[in-house]
């Protein structure tokens, strides 16, 4: 018991746990995940980690920074596994698919994500370049179809997660602007609106399949 008082007064009575840089990136890594609609600021991450916000700047200079290095890390931490499937292109649809489902809860990092100029893309890399290797592309067309697939993925991510769903109010605010418009205009649109919804569930799957097509023109070429 002495030697546990005398620990504390050693270490000054109420004085919070030394912090560290990855404790803090998890800790915001694990918050833009549980409440991806709250904007993750300096202020509610240092109280995750239970600091004050000025202990933070001394490991991120700014938010902008705290963000880049959270999206770098789930960047990182993605699991790049071998895609099933038994043809290249089942194969490359396999893993657009389940690299959005990663991406989609990390609402947002994504636009961190998709600028981020460390090297947290290079697991995917690897997997995308052994999977497209054996078509024979040249060096240049590899790059391009590599890079083709990480940024229709990612691309699609952020303009899933900030377009948002087409909800009953947005058809009805569709619906008075286009009542504005010339009769003409309303018979061509107005039976487009109900079916937005669907096409928009659809859409990511007419994404995929365009890239596939896309990189079997780089093959045959």
């Amino acid at each position: 018991m002495a030697k546990a008082a005398e620990e504390t007064v050693r270490r000054g009575r109420g004085r919070p746990p030394r912090l560290s840089r990855e404790q803090i990136v998890r800790s915001a890594a694990e918050l833009a995940v549980r409440e991806p609609q709250v904007a993750l600021t300096v202020k509610r991450v240092a109280e995750a980690v239970g600091s004050a916000p000025m202990a933070l700047y001394r490991y991120f200079p700014d938010r902008d920074d705290l963000l880049q290095a959270v999206a770098d890390r789930v960047m990182a931490e993605a699991q790049h596994k071998e895609p099933p499937g038994e043809t290249w292109q089942e194969r490359v649809r396999a893993w657009m698919h389940s690299s959005r489902a990663y991406l989609l809860p990390h609402r947002q990092l994504l636009p961190y994500m998709a600028a981020t100029q460390q090297p947290a893309r290079v697991s995917s890399l690897v997997t995308l370049t052994r999977l497209l290797r054996p078509l024979r592309l040249t060096e240049d067309d590899l790059a391009l179809a590599v890079t083709l697939i990480g940024s229709t993925v990612i691309g699609h991510a952020v303009y899933e997660t900030h377009r948002g769903s087409v909800s009953a109010r947005t058809l009805d605010d569709l619906s008075e602007a286009l009542a504005l418009h010339p009769q003409e205009d309303r018979d061509v649109v107005a039976p487009l609106l109900p079916r937005l919804s669907g096409a928009q569930n659809r859409l990511y799957d007419v994404v995929v399949d365009r890239t596939i097509a896309a990189i079997e023109e780089l093959a045959a070429g």
